[in-house]
């Protein structure tokens, strides 16, 4: 990997993140394919997508990554030629029933209900297996509101995994991510930021946030890790999809992210149109003749009046979770590419306040 900072316009960066002689503008936002797909939508209707993200666990569960490495790799299964992060299980860990063990987490498989064990040692040769471009360590998550004491553990737990991790990491194509815990005490954080330095990761990614905390919260972890973590290596905060939560937080200096906010936001009717969203079941669109957005350039919104993807969406047909969920991601995008491109013309301050109060 190789990143190099662009611009800045304060905190805010623009940069290139080079993997395997592919090349990502960042800022960026990666959609969520967790078994190797966005749920109804071809990967040919994401052109401007550069990296999307996979799931570890559920892709060791089905098909296995064995079978998947005998198969070409998770880019030759999936079709993909650009870019795919896998996560590493540890988000599971969190929002599944699970069990922690002195050497790591027993899930219940939620395909069959057995039992069985995930290491951050299996969890790192399930993707190299897998052959992804970045790999995550397995993190141990718990709640943002639980007590320092717990949030210490939690550290301490993320920390000897990921010095397992970087040890049987043996994929030399694939980059790794070290993960910062710690809940909302900011020096808990920088105890657990300067513990991912010390192992020298290819990035850094912020975890426990978007779980239910503020957005004032977690801004101000953002911006106190901001000052610590490295600026010639790229951030990511996990797990964040809002349009206006990706805005404040690329103010703070964030470089990737990703989330299913989108593609849930359109199997559930609801429409991004940039600052916030409009609801096609409702009765009022029902002879509205305009695209969702007039200035999006999306297939959906080049194609299809908000009549016809309502009457798709009432009736059931599933055909409407294609056009919406493109329509989500692409805007999501675009909104990106404006920061991007605000940044790179010292202008990202007015485009935020303009863009929040929109």
């Amino acid at each position: 990997m190789a990143y190099k900072l662009i611009s800045n316009d304060k905190n805010a960066r623009a940069g290139l993140l080079s993997i395997n002689n592919i090349e990502v503008q960042t800022p960026t936002f990666m959609p969520v394919a967790t078994r190797g797909a966005i749920k109804s939508t071809p990967h040919q209707y994401l052109d401007k997508t550069s990296i999307l993200l996979a799931n570890a666990y559920h892709l060791h569960l089905r098909p296995g990554a064995q079978l998947i490495n005998d198969l070409g790799g998770l880019h030759n299964f999936m079709n993909w030629d650009k870019l795919i992060l896998t996560d590493s299980g540890g988000f599971q860990a969190w929002s599944l029933p699970t069990k922690l063990l002195n050497d790591g987490i027993e899930f219940k498989n939620v395909y069959d209900g057995s039992f069985f064990k995930m290491t951050p040692e299996e969890s790192i040769n399930t993707q190299n297996l897998l052959g992804s471009d970045i790999a995550m360590i397995f993190d141990y998550l718990i709640d943002y509101d639980r007590s320092d004491d717990d949030q210490m553990k939690a550290i301490e737990i993320t920390s000897q995994w990921a010095e397992k991790a970087k040890s049987v990491h043996k994929n030399n194509k694939q980059d790794l991510f070290g993960i910062v815990q710690g809940g909302l005490n900011l020096d808990l954080r920088e105890t657990s930021a300067k513990s991912m330095i010390e192992l020298d990761f290819d990035g850094y990614a912020i975890g426990g946030l978007a779980i239910g905390e503020t957005s004032t919260e977690r801004k101000k972890v953002v911006e106190h890790l901001n000052s610590i973590l490295p600026l010639d290596k790229p951030r990511y905060v996990m797990g964040l999809g809002d349009t206006v939560g990706l805005i404040d937080l690329i103010d703070s200096g964030v470089d990737m992210f990703d989330c299913v906010w989108p593609a849930r936001l359109a199997r559930h009717g609801k429409l991004i149109t940039r600052n916030s969203y409009i609801n096609i079941k409702n009765h009022k669109f029902m002879k509205d003749e305009k695209p969702i957005d007039t200035n999006c350039k999306c297939f959906t919104c080049i194609n299809y009046s908000r009549a016809y993807l309502r009457h798709l969406y009432v009736n059931e047909n599933t055909t409407s979770w294609l056009y919406l969920t493109v329509h989500n991601i692409i805007q999501t995008e675009q909104i990106i590419e404006e920061a991007r491109e605000s940044i790179l013309n010292s202008s990202f301050e007015s485009f935020k306040k303009e863009f929040i109060n929109e």
